[in-house]
């Protein structure tokens, strides 16, 4: 059977993607700007910076990647190791795509939920989140803070496309799940970038975990106090909470 991002995207992520490409020309000059220019200095950074994996190079952690890649129907990304104790993953580009872990999360994760963590991140490129996510990581870290007194007119773009990038990252753990065949180890991923290693959180309670995400419902929507500082609170986030994802990919894998 042959997977389409459209049998998992998640709506609120789709209608706020499709307002980004309603704008006249806005996806046609972003792809000509991103081509050109930052692309192309981003691609060049990999290469010289990082390791490129392949089948000759680390081929161990770069054998993990073409089944996910398979399994989402999706053109392979270019494939990079980075110093960093910080345990991450991103991909960027669009023309050419690449996709970077770092070394701390190599060290932090078990082969699955590497697989997980690439799974998710491949889910990203089959729902043609990358160039925009790409956009918006220019426009947080250059864009913004070097606009002056333009940097207060630049704010709702900002506060929209963070909300977008937290809506896309529910429809990648989606493509998650569909790569790993359930929800199973996409919640273990989660629990452990939440509260630590395995010998701490190998025996979390999971639905005592998905508690505080009901709780934290009853605050964000208690008080107009409440309210505004979890507005406050997720304004300048690229990714929803971890209890949050957590309840939301359960309750999605059992429809």
């Amino acid at each position: 059977m042959t997977v389409s991002a459209n049998d998992y995207i998640h709506p609120q992520d789709k209608a706020a993607l499709d307002n980004f490409k309603s704008i006249p020309f806005f996806t046609t000059l972003l792809k000509s700007f991103m081509s050109f220019f930052s692309e192309q200095m981003l691609h060049g950074v990999s290469m010289a910076q990082k390791i490129r994996l392949s089948d000759k190079q680390l081929p161990e952690i770069y054998n993990l990647l073409p089944p996910i890649v398979s399994a989402l129907n999706i053109k392979e990304p270019e494939f990079y190791l980075e110093m960093s104790p910080i345990p991450n993953a991103y991909t960027q580009g669009s023309t050419t795509t690449f996709l970077t872990v770092t070394s701390g999360l190599l060290e932090y994760l078990d082969e699955n939920e590497l697989r997980t963590v690439l799974a998710h991140e491949c889910g990203h490129i089959a729902c043609n989140h990358v160039l925009y996510h790409t956009m918006a990581m220019y426009i947080f870290n250059y864009g913004v803070v070097n606009m002056g007194i333009l940097s207060n007119a630049a704010l709702p773009l900002q506060i929209a496309l963070y909300a977008w990038m937290r809506k896309s990252e529910l429809s990648a753990d989606r493509a998650a799940a569909v790569a790993m065949g359930g929800p199973n180890q996409v919640v273990e991923t989660m629990i452990k970038l939440a509260g630590g290693p395995e010998s701490i959180t190998k025996n979390i309670n999971i639905e005592e975990y998905i508690k505080q995400a009901d709780a934290y419902d009853k605050i964000k929507t208690g008080s107009s106090q409440d309210k505004f500082l979890q507005f406050l609170a997720k304004t300048s986030e690229d990714h929803p909470f971890y209890a949050e994802r957590t309840r939301e990919i359960l309750e999605w894998c059992k429809t």
